[in-house]
């Protein structure tokens, strides 16, 4: 089977089915973000929370990303993996405004291991390109997330800032930038 990829404007303008799959895609990975995303919210940006909060759906993140370009891998008609995307994203912690902002990557349990996120970056990249005259990418994560990490790394990416204990003892957020 083939994968195919597609970009659209913005979340919130994907077919239903595209949104329906990124849906399903959020929900499945909530737990594998820390904070969660369910814990997530515009106004609070990341936050632990507790009670209702972490007993909740993402769905104040989720409205969060519906003006957030994306990137959907798909092979059958299903998305198997997803990035959103923020264009021209002032980043205050540097002081800087990228032309693409990589707010989520996400690919389904069942896919990994097929390389769908470095062709989701690869994506990423034209896009940025395609956006502005001097492109960057940045992105921002935790310092304990085993699985992107070593990602970044091999793809040039510069660690630009670390928030120490940003996320708990032991959690700092990490701040990468990628000129292309």
């Amino acid at each position: 089977m083939s994968v195919t990829f597609t970009v659209h404007d913005t979340l919130a303008e994907a077919p239903d089915a595209v949104r329906a799959d990124v849906w399903a895609l959020v929900l499945e990975a909530d737990d594998a973000f820390w904070p969660p995303l369910r814990a997530r919210t515009p106004e609070q940006g990341l936050s632990v929370g507790a009670g209702e909060v972490l007993d909740a759906k993402p769905d104040a993140y989720w409205t969060s990303i519906q003006q957030h370009a994306l990137i959907s891998a798909a092979e059958d008609g299903r998305v198997l993996g997803m990035m959103s995307v923020a264009r021209d994203k002032r980043l205050d912690a540097l002081e800087l405004t990228v032309a693409a902002y990589l707010s989520t990557l996400i690919v389904a349990e069942s896919a990994r291991g097929r390389g769908l996120a470095r062709q989701l970056y690869a994506r990423l990249f034209e896009l940025a390109q395609s956006w502005s005259a001097e492109p960057s990418v940045a992105t921002r994560t935790w310092s304990t997330n085993a699985a992107h990490l070593p990602l970044i790394a091999q793809l040039g990416f510069e660690e630009r800032l670390r928030l120490k204990d940003d996320r708990g003892v032991g959690i700092d957020t990490v701040y990468f930038v990628k000129p292309l």
